[in-house]
C-alpha cells in the first residue's frame, strides 16, 4: 500500500505526509514512502506491471500543532467528519487549503490543525512516477472523498 505511512495514530506526531512519494529531510521513518515500497517489491522479483500505486482521496491530520512545516509535535488527531484524524479531500480543499508540498504530497496548517493530502497537482506528479516506473496502474480509496466534479479521479490519467 502506498498511503497511510503516517497519521495521528501517532497522536503527538511528528506531523508527516500520509502518502509521501519520496523521502525528504526529516522523514520520521526512512523507508516509509511510496518509491521505497515500490523498489522493495521490485527487488523481491515482483514485475512492475503487477504493481499499483495507491492514492488516498482523503487527508490525515493532527491538532495542537504550532509549526507549519512537517515534523511538528501535536496533542492528538484533528477533528474529522467521520472519525478523528481523517477527512475527505472535498472537505479539506476548502476547510484547510494546501500551503505547501513535501515529497509529492500537499500539506496545510490551519489554526492549530495540520493536514496532509493529495491534490490534482500532487496526483499528476505521482502519475508521472507511475509511468516512469512502468507500474501496472493506480487505485484509490475512496471515491466519495473526491469533489462532485471528480477533481482527483480526473488527475489520475
Amino acid at each position: 500500500m502506498t498511503y497511510d505511512f503516517f497519521g495521528a495514530w501517532d497522536a503527538t506526531g511528528p506531523t508527516a505526509p500520509h502518502s509521501p512519494l519520496t523521502s525528504y529531510s526529516g522523514i520520521p521513518k526512512a523507508d516509509n514512502h511510496s518509491s521505497a515500497t515500490i523498489a522493495k517489491l521490485k527487488g523481491l522479483g515482483i514485475p512492475a506491471s503487477k504493481l499499483l500505486l495507491g492514492i488516498g482521496f482523503y487527508g490525515r491530520g493532527w491538532t495542537g500543532v504550532t509549526q507549519s512545516a512537517p515534523g511538528g509535535t501535536a496533542t492528538g488527531p484533528a477533528a474529522g467528519t467521520y472519525e478523528q484524524g481523517i477527512d475527505d479531500y472535498k472537505v479539506l480543499k476548502t476547510k484547510c487549503p494546501a500551503t505547501g508540498t513535501v515529497a509529492g504530497t500537499a500539506y496545510a496548517k490551519c489554526g492549530s490543525d495540520w493536514w496532509s493530502y493529495d491534490t490534482p497537482a500532487t496526483i499528476a506528479t505521482k502519475m508521472n512516477y507511475k509511468n516512469r516506473q512502468g507500474l501496472g496502474g493506480t487505485f484509490f480509496w475512496e471515491l466519495s472523498g473526491d469533489t462532485a466534479n471528480g477533481e482527483l479521479i480526473k488527475a489520475m490519467k
